[in-house]
């Protein structure tokens, strides 16, 4: 009896100190989901007193998606300014019947996540300006690429009514509204 007891505390003290196998996972797919099945335990070399740890497993990966509108940006635009100076009715393509004529332009740097075509949209401030109008000059897209891109504004007025505006360096005739669209 005491003989047998001895064995069994030696297999149960063989069995305390023996390594157990590297873990082995196995993924599967099951329908639309994942699974894994694993044998084994993390810990793979114990003795007694032992404690058990298990390894974390990917058994599924979930991409986040964001949703993201559309933006556009125009940098420093509150500190921007067109000053029209007066120049040669033929240099905006206009006759000298139409004297005094003026131009302006600015330059202003637009980034955006979408291809823009830029627009424009004038308004009066006064009775100084009867007729004018504006352009791109160098064009008026901006690719989608979210890097900036330098853009210049003109304005151009002619056949202006200056005896209705008081003097100065820089007295405020209008104001010009800039416009984005998607580009087609």
């Amino acid at each position: 009896m005491i003989k047998r007891t001895l064995i069994a505390i030696a297999v149960v003290a063989l069995l305390a100190t023996s390594a157990h196998a590297a873990l082995t996972e196995w993924y599967f797919p099951v329908g639309d989901t994942a699974a894994v099945k694993v044998d084994g335990k993390e810990t793979v070399d114990f003795r007694w007193p032992y404690t058990v740890s298990y390894k974390a497993l990917t058994v599924c990966t979930i991409p986040i998606k964001m949703q993201v509108g559309m933006y556009v940006q125009i940098l420093d635009c509150k500190n921007k300014k067109i000053l029209l100076t007066q120049v040669g009715c033929g240099d905006i393509g206009q006759g000298a019947d139409k004297f005094p004529c003026y131009l302006g332009c600015v330059d202003f740097d637009v980034r955006a996540n979408f291809n823009v075509s830029l627009g424009f949209s004038l308004h009066k401030a006064g009775d100084t300006i009867t007729d004018w109008d504006a352009y791109y000059d160098g064009g008026n897209t901006v690719p989608g690429d979210g890097n900036y891109h330098n853009i210049k504004l003109c304005v151009k007025a002619w056949a202006t009514q200056i005896w209705k505006a008081s003097p100065g360096d820089e007295v405020t005739v209008g104001s010009v509204d800039i416009t984005v669209k998607p580009s087609t």
